[in-house]
């Protein structure tokens, strides 16, 4: 959920730049106001101001996108445009649109250049292109799987394509992906893949609600605990199916679960501990691969995406 501002009824001189800096932070990524004022401050750090006095407060950058002010700070205003990707002659010109005094030729054509320009921003992707990125995501489930039977790899890969479809498009459709490889993996890797759709479908909602609800994404760090909460979640569901359903693990996991049984003498303890450095591997590699592939995808499906790669400060790919 975000908390873009939306236009006061208040009608202040001030709004049309309010609506101008909301649509340069969508086409930045939705970057949070916590986020914006942490780049302000760096900013101000680098060119030689102390930790103290650098800071900027979130509400304080919050303030500046919201409409209805009787009046605004244009320093800060150019700040927040630079570090968004814009330049002070963007600032320049939204002042003077302000201050330019209303008349019959002039009335009509400042809501129509912020409506005309955000339409764009709020689009939702095609149907069409919704489902060629599930179909991708399902193949590329498949052929990691397929990849990891044949070289008996001591990994799974089989989410990559759940990972990518839950944080690009939402976590229900990453938990369509997952259930549909799971259904088609079974002529990979026998019926026995069935039941484990469960976990494919619990870390689509893990990795889609974490990135897009929680903002899990937005560091590399965050992103990495999301990928590790995905793997106990995963590993959590997958355990009970490994001893009860199975009977006995995959042979992924034989080398490492016989060296645990070993230490701990409790086959349950041995199959889960092995299940956990396996996922934990598992998943921060399917993560990573996945965050690289929606930094990649088309601007419709990485513009509501709050993930790190896609930030311009971090030199990913900006409208």
């Amino acid at each position: 959920m975000t908390d873009t501002p939306t236009q006061s009824p208040s009608g202040s001189e001030w709004d049309l730049l309010a609506l101008h800096l909301q649509q340069l932070r969508l086409e930045a990524g939705e970057p949070s106001y916590g986020e914006i004022a942490r780049r302000v401050a760096r900013r101000r750090q680098e060119a030689g101001l102390g930790e103290h006095e650098a800071r900027v407060a979130r509400t304080t950058v919050y303030d500046v996108f919201r409409t209805g002010r009787a009046r605004v700070n244009l320093e800060l205003v150019r700040e927040i445009v630079g570090v968004l990707g814009g330049g002070d002659q963007d600032v320049d010109s939204w002042a003077a649109e302000c201050r330019r005094p209303p008349g019959p030729s002039a009335a009509p054509s400042p809501p129509e250049t912020p409506a005309e320009t955000a339409a764009p921003a709020w689009s939702p992707p095609s149907l069409r292109l919704v489902l060629v990125l599930m179909a991708l995501c399902v193949v590329a489930n498949l052929v990691g799987r397929f990849l990891v039977v044949q070289l008996k790899l001591p990994i799974h890969l089989d989410m990559v394509g759940t990972a990518t479809a839950a944080i690009a498009l939402g976590p229900w459709y990453g938990a369509g992906v997952g259930l549909a490889s799971n259904l088609a993996g079974a002529s990979v890797s026998g019926p026995e893949s069935i039941p484990f759709a469960l976990v494919n479908v619990a870390g689509a909602l893990a990795w889609g609600y974490g990135v897009r609800r929680f903002a899990m994404g937005r560091s590399l760090p965050r992103f990495l605990g999301l990928n590790v909460v995905v793997a106990l979640v995963c590993s959590a569901l997958a355990v009970p199916l490994i001893l009860w359903y199975l009977g006995s693990v995959n042979h992924t996991q034989d080398f490492l679960t016989v060296t645990l049984l070993e230490l701990t003498g409790v086959r349950e303890a041995a199959v889960a501990l092995a299940n956990l450095v396996v996922s934990l591997g598992d998943k921060i590699i399917s993560g990573f691969l996945a965050l690289v592939a929606c930094s990649m995808l088309p601007l419709v499906l990485r513009r509501r995406t709050p993930l790190v790669l896609v930030s311009p400060d971090l030199g990913g790919p900006d409208a």
